[in-house]
């Protein structure tokens, strides 16, 4: 079917960032066809819809997140970060079954439709269940197994994430993209990680990793191997496929060597990184030599919330704070991060609106107060608006929400099951 957008505002992300007073998107399938004032496409449609007051703009793309983390959110909140990860969080996610995970990505979903967000990068596991619940919800997924492995060289669960590249590369239209996801050098040798560099060659997908989170990561690295996380991560072969890295809090400029013309880029978790004392990203350093940054939210668990609005003020706000300039980090960038960038760094031709990408879009209702006036609209996307500003979100050109409504998720059942569930995760 051909579908058309028309708002008071579109903004394209493409690359003169061009913005339309009045503008239009039609999409026909899953293609974007034209972009631009109303008068430049009347042609016939199946469906037009007129948002009086809306922003048209590409939708979020979150580079890092544990969908199913929903089910623990709040749990040990404000604790320091190895004690809540090794005493809190762990322990409570070798109770979750493969029910409890398919719940709980939807109930990602549902918060990251309605908050705009079209795509997402999973590491967790029990993968099926996440990618049943990626195909059922319309979004896109670059999905990958969580992977822990130490000299023993136990390749089970890699044999596991092999037979899930297999199984779901393809599939849901094309929707869900799968990946290798080992989770970090401190709970994968550099045997191990150089063992899934390799299978990713072979197989030709991804690799999803965090790398220099933390300090305490980076002091154990030094001591263990006398190298940085990056090199770590380097050494073991995991540049030599596309690299997603998440976090890089405490890259060094000892490390651009390293990430200087990589494929892939690394994602920024700005709340998540504030939120458990670990810092600040070096944005200006890695800016400087052209590494790719993009933008996630991280599970709910540590961030509390999947909203990419959220996201792109924090990061604003945070690298203004650290290089003491307002002019050091515009709201252009943050919203090039969350949409096009971040879908660069995934390999996607998405968060762009422009004919030929992918019809993934939505609109965010600009009539609010806290929305006029529109001096800037971008300015005003960035800075002031929130998830609950979004009236459509659109993927693959399916509408996914409608005027505030879900089109395809039973959101009042599956936040019932998910409460029900959590009965037994902390009995």
């Amino acid at each position: 079917m051909r579908y058309r957008i028309q708002a008071d505002t579109v903004i394209t992300v493409d690359d003169a960032f061009h913005i339309f007073q009045p503008g239009q998107v039609t999409w026909d399938g899953h293609v974007i066809v034209s972009v631009g004032p109303p008068e430049l496409d009347t042609s016939r449609v199946d469906q037009e819809i007129n948002v009086s007051g809306g922003i048209v703009m590409p939708g979020f793309y979150n580079g890092h997140n544990h969908a199913a983390m929903t089910l623990l959110r709040g749990l040990a909140d404000d604790s320091p970060f190895f004690e809540w990860l090794e005493q809190h969080i762990w322990p409570r996610e070798a109770r979750l079954t493969s029910d409890d995970i398919y719940v709980g990505t939807l109930l990602a979903a549902i918060e990251m439709i309605k908050s705009g967000t079209v795509a997402f990068a999973d590491m967790y596991f029990e993968m099926e269940a996440v990618a049943r619940a990626t195909e059922e919800s319309g979004m896109r997924g670059w999905l990958s197994r969580g992977l822990v492995g130490n000299d023993d060289l136990d390749f089970v669960k890699l044999n596991q994430s092999v037979e899930f590249v297999d199984a779901w590369r393809g599939k849901a239209e094309g929707r869900i993209v799968p990946m290798l996801g080992p989770h970090a050098p401190y709970t994968c040798s550099p045997a191990y990680l150089a063992r899934v560099g390799q299978v990713a060659k072979d197989l030709g997908v991804g690799i999803h990793i965090h790398l220099a989170e933390s300090p305490t990561e980076v002091q154990q690295m030094q001591q263990q191997y006398g190298l940085s996380p990056i090199g770590v991560a380097w050494q073991a072969g995991l540049f030599e496929s596309r690299l997603l890295i998440a976090h890089g809090v405490h890259i060094q400029p000892e490390d651009l060597g390293y990430l200087t013309g990589m494929t892939g880029g690394i994602i920024s978790c700005p709340i998540s990184n504030a939120k458990l004392g670990n810092g600040i990203m070096p944005y200006s350093l890695l800016s400087a030599q052209s590494v790719p940054v993009g933008l996630g939210t991280d599970g709910a668990a540590s961030t509390n919330s999947l909203d990419m609005f959220l996201e792109m003020k924090a990061m604003a706000w945070m690298q203004k704070l650290v290089e003491g300039r307002p002019e050091a980090f515009n709201a252009r960038t943050a919203l090039t991060m969350a949409t096009r960038r971040t879908a660069e760094i995934l390999g996607s031709t998405g968060g762009v609106l422009e004919p030929g990408r992918p019809a993934d879009l939505i609109v965010v209702d600009a009539t609010a107060a806290a929305m006029t006036p529109e001096i800037d609209p971008v300015a005003n996307v960035v800075y002031t608006a929130t998830g609950s500003n979004v009236l459509y979100t659109v993927v693959n050109g399916e509408i996914l929400l409608a005027d505030g409504l879900l089109t395809r998720l039973d959101e009042r059942a599956i936040i019932q099951e998910a409460k029900q569930r959590l009965q037994h995760l902390f009995a």
